[in-house]
């Protein structure tokens, strides 16, 4: 069957429904206005008396008459009210109103005419009938046109109708008459779709509330038969647990911790099926109260010892305030008991170490109170109202959130308001929350039996132990600590740091994790920041609610921390939701950890995520070679620009070099032939012509040092030399340079090498340009010298090149030989000056190391073999 068909049908159905109910709200309704018009035609009676008293009597009696076949009409409609014969009810509806409408027409007829004022009384009837009656367009338009058609008629037959301005009167009225029908046409038209749409809206409405009624019903049943079908495996798992316990000391200390674990989580689980069991069993009105007269003094004081215990760990003072001790209440003992019970473990959650917890009771006003106060951290006033509301959980000042669902407040209010009792909280934030219990007194005990001392929950079903066990199973809500509390376990080479409130389930993780890794827990989010900037650790699990801080937020503030770009993030929840995923994938989180999950599971996403950081690792580590490797390239390459730019400054200068060297020869010619005739020359002539000489020579030196720099040896070609000549010859080429500055030398003269001399007198003014712009630098007032010194140790030459500049910074003193390497400004220089140096002493297998003097400036240390030591190279 088509979907078409199915809606066709679906809709043909709806109708059939309409047509049923609008049959009986048409009679109804036809009977209304069939009613108030038996009212207002004979009360007309008055106008007719008057306006035309000549035919009051005849008006009177059509009036009566009128209304006596409506009332006969009437009489119908109630007898065909259900019979659904909607063409026979519609049918007596628009005889209803024409018999009004044909009343007016005769009126009209007797009297004026087209002038008649009955004229506005069928206007009326129209309208009035159109709009209140329930008809279809049908109905309107047949009543409509009947009723124009007799007004005609009635204007045509009156006696006055050929006088002067009776036919443009008639046009006038039909046509108002004409326009009211239409009106009432349309109006008509627009109220039955209304009608209907109201009838569709309110069948759709109830249909949809049967279906959340019976989906309700089921719901029920289903939390009825899946928490009655838990309890007995739960129970039979507690039980063979309880009996490895009670032989504990045969266990292995890490199966106890399990067997505890286990033991301690089943109940819990038990305590929250009990509750919706529970729950259930009101809804269903199942719930059977067995009432007993009990002692309340007994009862109580039974109650309390038997949570005492719970409250020992955070050493909580339980108090019992006995003010009327021959109290006796009227009540089921159980669900009595499950009451007080949850209050009770309420309090011990959520006051903290130290506190009071008070239980008092007292009669007042024909009724029994039992308070129970606490002195912990309170209920926000907003928050009371809803306190009591079914999965509602308080946020309180302890933590963000507790643990559970939310059910044991609410049930609680329903056993006492099923007791016929109620139940009430007063609450300072900060102070404390005082629940208060107040249960009917009965009229005494005939008729019910007597809770014998002793004795609470009744023992019908089996393992009732286990369940009164569970009702007091709980934790404490965790407590606000100024320091951040963690603690590290195991000895693998990668940390993982476990954040988690939930005691069981984090020590479960650090269990699995710590055998593999070095562990971190923590138990909330708030102290994650710092833990991960401290130890550094590769993966943090993060369970995604948490008090202080949840773990998405936690997730986010990591990612925001560029410093934390590493690291992978896993988040544990109970979340299964694809919105879930999506956020925490959103927030920055690696991996996403739903609960229930396996010991292998975890294990094999951190190995995973483990093994994701150890290749992103060492895909960085390539990375940074590949960059050192492209670095060291293009310093190459800069290095053999340079090269270049050097030679090609070399051959210019050669160029320069003989160009100069030809007019100085001339020079030099012409000062020598003048000194021929030098007694012939005045004593000022004679000082003329020696600084002559004594320039011409500088320049000659200066040009002779710059050749042997400008063509340097070929390669393998050295040259036996001193170092005093290298130092001489870089000194004169240095000289504008060295200007203001002290060179003092203290070489030997027969110190010699072996080596290529050109790349030593290099290496000699690199030298010497870098003590000279420190010099330069310094501030005024400090000395400005450069002292050069040698020294023999066995076979090597040690030369040291001390300036008196401001020395070098311990930071950067083990980068200075790197190329590219400077402090100057950008455009200043390339850092390459004494990376050639040290290129060069390696060429010549010796060594050059920088240092500070002790006195103040820097020290350039030279070691070289002696000449009849010195390799050929």
């Amino acid at each position: 069957m088509s979907a078409d068909s199915v809606a066709e049908a679906r809709d043909h159905a709806l109708r059939l429904r309409y047509r049923a109910y609008n049959s009986e709200k048409l009679a109804y309704g036809l009977m209304v206005l069939s009613g108030l018009s038996v009212l207002v035609v004979p009360g007309g009676f008055v106008l007719d008396y008057f306006l035309y008293p000549h035919e009051f009597l005849t008006f009177l009696a059509v009036r009566l008459a009128t209304a006596a076949f409506l009332l006969l009409l009437i009489g119908v409609l109630y007898l065909e009210r259900k019979s659904q014969r909607m063409m026979l009810i519609k049918s007596l509806g628009v005889l209803s109103a024409l018999s009004v409408n044909f009343a007016m027409c005769f009126m009209i007829y007797r009297t004026d005419g087209a002038k008649s004022p009955y004229f506005v009384g069928l206007i009326l009837v129209l309208t009035c009938w159109s709009i209140l009656s329930p008809w279809t367009v049908v109905e309107t338009a047949s009543m409509c046109f009947l009723s124009i058609l007799a007004f005609l008629l009635a204007c045509i037959l009156n006696p006055d109708f050929e006088a002067p301005g009776s036919i443009p009167l008639l046009g006038f009225g039909g046509f108002f008459l004409l326009i009211t029908a239409t009106v009432c046409v349309g109006i008509t038209f627009y109220l039955a779709r209304a009608r209907f749409e109201e009838f569709r809206l309110r069948h759709q409405l109830d249909e949809q509330n049967r279906e959340l009624q019976d989906l309700d019903r089921l719901k029920t049943q289903f939390f009825s038969n899946v928490s009655h079908e838990l309890r007995t495996p739960l129970t039979l798992i507690l039980g063979p647990v309880e009996t490895i316990l009670s032989r504990s000391e045969a266990l292995d200390q890490k199966v106890h911790d399990g067997i505890i674990l286990i033991h301690r989580n089943a109940l819990r689980l038990l305590k929250l099926i009990n509750d919706l069991l529970d729950l259930t069993r009101l809804d269903q009105g199942a719930e059977v109260l067995r009432k007993r007269e009990i002692p309340t003094a007994a009862f109580i004081k039974g109650i309390v010892d038997s949570v005492r215990h719970l409250g020992l760990s955070k050493n909580l003072r339980m108090k019992i305030e006995e003010s009327q001790p021959s109290v006796k209440l009227i009540a089921d003992p159980s669900r009595l008991e499950k009451v007080l019970v949850n209050l009770l473990t309420n309090a011990l959650k959520y006051t903290p170490s130290g506190g009071l917890i008070t239980v008092r009771w007292y009669t007042r006003d024909g009724e029994t109170c039992i308070e129970v106060e606490d002195t912990g951290v309170g209920i926000a006033e907003e928050e009371l109202p809803r306190i009591f509301d079914r999965f509602h959980q308080v946020r309180s000042n302890l933590a963000n959130r507790s643990q559970g669902v939310g059910i044991g407040l609410a049930l609680a209010k329903e056993l006492v308001v099923e007791h016929g009792g109620r139940i009430e909280v007063e609450s300072v934030v900060g102070q404390g929350s005082t629940f208060r219990v107040c249960l009917p007194q009965g009229d005494g005990a005939e008729g019910v039996e007597a809770l014998e001392p002793g004795t609470g929950e009744g023992g019908d079903e089996p393992f009732e132990q286990a369940f009164r066990s569970a009702d007091r199973s709980w934790r404490s809500a965790p407590e606000s600590r100024a320091e951040p509390e963690f603690s590290i376990v195991g000895q693998g080479d990668k940390t993982v740091l476990v954040a988690d409130d939930e005691p069981d389930m984090r020590n479960y993780v650090v269990s699995l994790l710590a055998e593999r890794y070095r562990v971190i827990q923590t138990p909330d989010g708030v102290h994650v920041g710092a833990l991960v900037a401290e130890h550094k650790p590769a993966i943090v699990l993060l369970d995604w609610m948490m008090p202080g801080k949840d773990g998405l937020t936690v997730c986010q503030e990591l990612r925001a921390n560029e410093q934390n770009s590493d690291l992978k993030i896993v988040l544990l929840t109970a979340r299964v939701d694809e919105q879930s995923k999506i956020d925490a994938l959103q927030a920055g989180a690696d991996d996403f950890l739903t609960k229930p999950f396996s010991s292998i599971e975890v294990l094999t996403r951190i190995d995973n995520l483990l093994r994701s950081v150890r290749l992103q690792a060492d895909l960085r580590a390539r990375n940074e070679e590949l960059l050192a490797a492209m670095e060291k390239l293009k310093s190459t390459e800069i290095m053999l620009i340079q090269s270049e730019k050097m030679n090609a400054i070399g051959s210019l200068s050669a160029g320069l070099m003989h160009e100069i060297n030809n007019p100085l020869n001339y020079t030099l010619a012409a000062v020598s032939f003048a000194k021929q005739f030098q007694s012939q020359l005045s004593p000022e002539m004679q000082e003329v012509v020696a600084d002559i000489e004594e320039g011409m020579t500088r320049v000659s030196d200066v040009v002779t040092n710059l050749k042997t720099f400008a063509y340097p040896e070929r390669a393998g070609v050295t040259s036996l030399f001193t170092v005093e000549e290298v130092l001489q010859s870089a000194r004169k080429i240095m000289a504008r340079d060295l200007q203001g500055i002290e060179v003092k030398s203290e070489i030997p003269a027969s110190l010699a090498i072996q080596g290529q001399k050109t790349q030593m007198i290099h290496l000699f003014i690199n030298l010497f340009a870098n003590a000279a712009r420190a010099i330069q630098e310094q501030p005024q007032g400090g000395g400005k010298e450069i002292t050069v010194s040698a020294s023999v140790d066995g076979c090597v030459a040690r030369i040291d090149f001390a300036d008196s500049g401001p020395g070098i910074p311990e930071m950067i003193l083990g980068r200075i030989f790197e190329p590219f390497f400077t402090t100057r400004d950008v455009g200043s220089g390339m850092g390459m000056g004494l990376s050639i140096c040290h290129t060069i002493m390696e060429a010549h297998h010796g060594s050059i190391t920088a240092d500070n003097r002790p006195g103040g400036g820097a020290v350039f240390t030279i070691t070289l073999p002696l000449a009849e030591n010195q390799p050929y190279i």
